[in-house]
């Protein structure tokens, strides 16, 4: 602004030298020098402010949403059923010829166990009763807690399963309220009982009212560093989920991903233990 101000009154005194007729060479000549370096100074610093916006709009473009890589594999896991959605899920499921692993819980549906099983979708235990106070008062209540699912899903279905996932998750925090450390000793514990317990590395944000559980879903697809797949976490108890399952699917199926269900030897990297 100040060089646009300096520049003005140089043509300014240049015009009153010309009415004046006061049209000496050298007067003239040095007016002209001032007003050309004015100008050359004015043109750099407007390249500068066009190269600075730039590269601001360039570092604040929208990136896109990451891709998984071919070959991987993605499994979709449904906790907290079965529930009145699972048995449109097992159809889409179905529809899509593809299979999945639920995290059972205990409930008014469990008849609806053994029609998991017997379309070839894997079991595995999440818990009898979801009240944190209870499952994480004491290692001792949460095997007691494990067995009671465990005896459920066996007299359903005939199946002794050995997967399991923990009430929010291996690395939850909550449970530091009823047990300091039961998380440490649990996740060491159920491995030497023979389980395998599954964290996830994909949450479609379902039970947080997510509204585009779609969009969560390519938004949170990216592989970490060294990851072998994506383990989807969903629930088969939310609507929102069972109405954008074929799109989830087809997502995947666009990136070239193969479905899976999780055995005990799948390789997969558990969440950090917090307590």
């Amino acid at each position: 602004k100040a060089l646009e101000e300096e520049k003005n009154n140089l043509d300014e005194l240049y015009k009153s030298a010309i009415e004046k007729n006061d049209t000496q060479e050298s007067i003239v000549d040095d007016l002209n020098k001032q007003i050309d370096k004015l100008k050359k100074q004015l043109s750099t610093k407007k390249g500068q402010k066009e190269e600075s916006t730039t590269k601001k709009k360039e570092n604040t473009a929208v990136l896109p949403k990451p891709i998984p890589a071919k070959g991987k594999t993605v499994y979709l896991t449904f906790d907290d059923g079965p529930c009145a959605y699972t048995p449109e899920i097992l159809e889409i499921l179905d529809k899509y010829n593809v299979k999945a692993t639920f995290f059972v819980v205990n409930g008014k549906y469990n008849y609806i166990m053994k029609d998991i099983v017997d379309r070839g979708h894997k079991i595995g235990l999440h818990c009898y009763k979801h009240v944190y106070s209870d499952i994480y008062e004491s290692d001792e209540a949460y095997f007691n807690d494990l067995k009671k699912i465990s005896n459920v899903v066996k007299k359903e279905t005939g199946v002794e399963t050995d997967i399991i996932r923990f009430p929010g998750g291996g690395s939850n925090t909550i449970s530091k309220k009823y047990s300091k450390g039961i998380m440490t000793r649990l996740t060491k514990s159920v491995v030497e009982k023979g389980y395998a317990y599954f964290d996830w590395n994909c949450y479609n944000g379902d039970a947080d009212g997510v509204k585009d559980v779609v969009e969560q879903v390519k938004n949170c697809s990216q592989f970490p560093k060294g990851a072998k797949n994506i383990v989807v976490l969903m629930h088969d108890n939310k609507e929102a989920t069972m109405k954008a399952l074929p799109k989830i699917i087809e997502y995947y199926k666009s990136c070239g991903m193969t479905f899976g269900v999780l055995e005990k030897d799948t390789e997969f990297t558990n969440h950090p233990v917090n307590n």
